[in-house]
């Protein structure tokens, strides 16, 4: 009797040891799940300024949207959204500042940017930005907010044309890249660093 009565104890022992353990397991795992869903950015900004749409830009933005257009043969859209940096705003002889004021936050994360404010998206640093590669919409956006934080004066247009090719360019060259005007991996790093100098 006392034979089965250890018996018994030692299997209900090890039954709450491996419970015990497999909590504690459960538990580390839950905690590596939450660290990493608050990983902290290597960097960020923020930057301000005013959005039009096309349809009711002033004069001069829509001409350098157009010119743009024309350039990659495309057509403007009237709800298409052009950002305008708040200290650019006085290149724009008919453009008044609207009363709201519109606001990026930039991430980075070493291997994506995250963007949050007047919109919403991810770029990652395995993405291609320029001529033969992506010419239009979030990762352009991105990279005309990089451009404008590391110096170079930009309207935010979503459009890869020849000015962004060129600062893009400049960025590069300045910066010992190979200057082929072509966003890639080595160039999102560098305007990372750049932005965070």
């Amino acid at each position: 009797m006392l034979k089965k009565f250890k018996n018994a104890l030692s299997i209900a022992c090890c039954l709450f040891v491996l419970g015990g353990s497999v909590s504690f397991a459960d538990l580390k795992n839950n905690n590596e799940i939450n660290d990493r869903s608050v990983e902290n950015p290597i960097y960020e900004f923020n930057i301000q300024g005013y959005t039009y749409t096309y349809e009711n830009a002033p004069q001069d933005i829509k001409d350098e949207y157009d010119k743009t257009c024309r350039e990659l043969n495309i057509t403007p859209s009237p709800d298409t959204e052009i950002f305008v940096p708040a200290d650019e705003i006085h290149k724009y002889t008919d453009a008044v500042p609207l009363v709201e004021i519109d606001k990026f936050n930039v991430k980075y994360f070493g291997s994506r940017f995250e963007v949050t404010g007047a919109k919403t998206y991810t770029v990652g640093t395995s993405t291609y930005v320029g001529y033969g590669h992506v010419t239009s919409g979030n990762p352009v956006h991105l990279t005309q907010l990089l451009l404008k934080k590391s110096g170079y004066s930009t309207t935010v247009d979503s459009l890869f044309g020849s000015s962004t090719y060129s600062k893009v360019k400049s960025f590069q060259s300045n910066y010992g890249l190979n200057a082929d005007g072509i966003v890639g991996l080595g160039t999102w790093h560098k305007l990372a660093e750049v932005t965070n100098a």
